[in-house]
C-alpha cells in the first residue's frame, strides 16, 4: 500500500523542476540506511503534501481501484482521506467496478460527484472483435464460435 502513496509521490515529484532539495535528501537518506529501506508512509504523505499544497490544484487519479488487494484498501482510503484533508486543492479521480462506489460512500460521505459510467453493448462488441483481431491463434477460430462470442459476452456483460 506504501508503494501507491510513494507512487504517487514520484509521479507528482518528477513534473517539477528541479526535484524540491527536502525531498531529495529524504530519498537519500532513506537509501543511505541498512538495506536501502523506502521511505515510510508518514514521511511520504508529508512529502507528498509539502509539495501539493504549491499546486493551485491537483488530481489524483487511481484507475481500477477495483482490482488492488481488497486487504490493503482500507489502508489506502486512509491515505488519500488524510491527504485530501490537509490538501482542499486535491481533487480525487477513481474508476472502478461498482462496489467501490460503495467504498467511496463510506470514505468519504458526502462527495459530490460520483459518476457511474457504463459500457454499451457496442462498445463491448467492438473491444471483444478488437481482441479476437489480435489472438495469435486466429486460425483455430471457426466462424460460428466467433458469431456466438460475439453475440453472447456483450448481451452477458450489459446484464451485469
Amino acid at each position: 500500500m506504501t508503494g501507491v502513496i510513494a507512487a504517487l509521490l514520484k509521479q507528482l515529484v518528477g513534473g517539477v523542476e528541479p526535484i524540491p532539495k527536502e525531498i531529495q535528501e529524504a530519498f537519500e537518506r532513506a537509501k543511505g540506511k541498512v538495506g536501502g529501506r523506502g521511505l515510510r508512509l508518514p514521511e511520504i504523505h508529508t512529502m507528498l503534501i509539502k509539495s501539493v499544497t504549491s499546486l493551485r490544484r491537483g488530481f489524483i487519479c487511481i484507475d481500477g481501484l477495483d482490482e488492488f488487494p481488497t486487504k490493503h484498501r482500507p489502508e489506502l482510503w486512509d491515505s488519500l482521506q488524510h491527504i485530501v484533508r490537509k490538501c482542499p486543492n486535491i481533487r480525487l479521480f477513481i474508476t472502478g467496478r461498482p462496489q467501490i462506489r460503495e467504498e467511496v460512500k463510506k470514505y468519504f460521505p458526502g462527495y459530490p460527484d460520483l459518476s457511474s459510467i457504463r459500457p454499451t453493448e457496442e462498445d463491448i462488441r467492438e473491444y471483444v472483435t478488437m481482441r479476437l483481431k489480435m489472438d495469435p491463434e486466429s486460425e483455430a477460430m471457426d466462424p460460428e464460435l466467433e458469431a456466438d462470442i460475439l453475440q453472447i459476452i456483450p448481451e452477458k456483460i450489459s446484464e451485469a
